[in-house]
């Protein structure tokens, strides 16, 4: 079943980035080698049919192209820290948004609540308190974006899905 949630997971995050940030994933040997893996994370909680939450880790040299993609900005143009929080949030959002459907049918309804940051700190503790139904690792030119979802065991069998 998670190797399922792994092929929608990807497919829809695959998705997202190429049509709204234009970035697009590459074979690992294809890919620059980055020495800096700072990371930036955020977090997005749902509500429906299943609870849970869905977290993007992103590298920190992606972000400015994220921004300048999704803006329309020139390549030389500077961002803002908050930009990149908010482009990272945003894709957050759009793929969470695009990801429920596509695991719980076009029907299902879910509530996002509003995307937040996520600390090392805070991604630590969440790491240590639930286990990830499904995690995916995009390789991009200039860096890589995990994302992780983690569903509420007690109201949810992945079994019963229809995983469109």
């Amino acid at each position: 079943m998670s190797e399922r949630l792994n092929e929608i997971l990807y497919r829809v995050a695959e998705e997202i980035l190429e049509s709204l940030a234009f970035l697009f994933p590459v074979l690992d040997e294809e890919r620059k080698k980055i020495s800096n893996v700072f990371v930036w994370g955020a977090s997005i909680s749902f509500g429906g049919p299943f609870s849970g939450r869905l977290v993007i880790l992103a590298s920190e040299t992606i972000l400015p192209d994220l921004v300048k993609n999704m803006l329309g900005l020139d390549a030389g143009e500077e961002v803002s820290l908050d930009q990149q929080h908010d482009a990272l949030m945003e894709l957050l959002s759009i793929v969470c948004g695009n990801l429920l459907p596509a695991i719980a049918g076009k029907k299902a309804m879910f509530n996002l609540d509003v995307p937040k940051i996520l600390f090392p700190e805070e991604y630590d503790a969440l790491m240590q308190k639930q286990d990830s139904v499904s995690q995916v690792i995009l390789e991009l030119e200039n860096g890589q974006t995990d994302f992780i979802l983690f569903i509420e065991e007690d109201n949810l069998s992945l079994n019963s899905l229809p995983l469109v």
